[in-house]
C-alpha cells in the first residue's frame, strides 16, 4: 500500500482534484448527564465517510460547506477557474478502514485506507493521514491543521 500525504485543501494527484470535506455528524443526546450517543471514535470514522461519500458524488464544490473554517476559507479564496477544474473531474475513495484515531481536545488525527478512484487513471490503494477539528461539536476535515 502507498502512503501518502494530503494537501491542503485539495488532494494532490495530477492537478487539484479534490477538496477536503467532513460530514457533519449529529449532536449526541444526553440521558442523565451522560453522552448515549457515539464515541469520537465513531463520529470521527463517520466524518470521514461522509467526507468522501459527498465528494465522490457531489464534487469539492458541495463538499467544502462541510469543511473547518480554515479549509472553507482557503477554498474560498482560489481562483473561480481552479474551483471548477476541482469540480470537473470525479474523485472517490472507498474507505476499507479508518485506523489510528487520535483526539486531543478539538482536534483529532486519523488514517484512511482504501481505494482511489480518478477519471482516466487505475484505481489504487491509498492511506492518507487525516486531520480533523471539533466546530461547535462537530467533527470536521480540516487538511489546514496538517499544515
Amino acid at each position: 500500500m502507498t502512503r501518502h500525504r494530503r494537501t491542503p485543501i485539495t488532494i494532490g494527484i495530477g492537478i487539484a482534484a479534490a477538496v477536503l470535506v467532513g460530514g457533519g455528524i449529529a449532536t449526541a443526546m444526553t440521558l442523565n448527564g451522560k453522552d448515549s450517543g457515539p464515541s469520537d471514535d465513531k463520529r470521527i470514522e463517520t466524518t470521514l465517510r461522509d467526507f468522501y461519500g459527498t465528494l465522490g458524488t457531489g464534487g469539492a464544490a458541495q463538499a467544502v460547506g462541510q469543511t473547518c473554517a480554515g479549509d472553507r476559507a482557503q477554498y474560498d479564496a482560489l481562483p473561480e477557474a481552479q474551483k471548477q477544474a476541482m469540480n470537473q473531474g470525479k474523485v472517490s475513495m472507498k474507505i476499507d478502514a479508518v485506523q489510528g484515531i487520535t483526539v486531543t481536545g478539538e482536534r483529532a488525527t486519523a488514517v484512511t485506507l482504501g481505494t482511489l478512484s480518478l477519471p482516466g487513471a487505475p484505481d489504487s490503494k491509498r492511506s492518507t493521514n487525516e486531520h480533523l477539528r471539533k466546530e461547535n461539536g462537530v467533527w470536521k476535515v480540516c487538511s489546514t491543521d496538517g499544515k
